[in-house]
């Protein structure tokens, strides 16, 4: 299966390759926490499933397998999915992930 051009224009911009996952998460808005499901993770953000109309630009935090909170920010929200770019950098980021971390892809 091939990638459309708008697929391949996405990968292009990332800087940091999305690794697929399937791992519990918890999402926090700073009022409210809310149970999720990450589908892929790389050291500069995360897609989520999680059926909440979260508004773009929004600061959130981010808990992934009982790691510490990673702080984020809402980038895009679409039919039951939401993507989080995180504030801290690649390597904080892999630091807080500790094994998980290191196994994702630097580039």
């Amino acid at each position: 299966m091939s990638m459309s051009k708008k697929e391949a224009n996405q990968e292009i911009r990332r800087q940091y390759s999305r690794q697929p996952v399937l791992l519990k998460a918890m999402l926090d808005t700073g009022d409210y926490e809310f149970e999720c499901v990450a589908y892929d993770l790389s050291l500069k953000g995360i897609r989520l499933k999680l059926d909440l109309p979260l508004q773009t630009r929004c600061a959130v935090q981010i808990m992934v397998k009982q790691c510490p909170h990673i702080p984020a920010q809402v980038v895009w929200a679409k039919e039951g999915f939401v993507g989080l770019e995180f504030s801290a950098s690649p390597g904080q980021v892999a630091e807080i992930l500790g094994d998980l971390g290191n196994r994702l892809p630097k580039i």
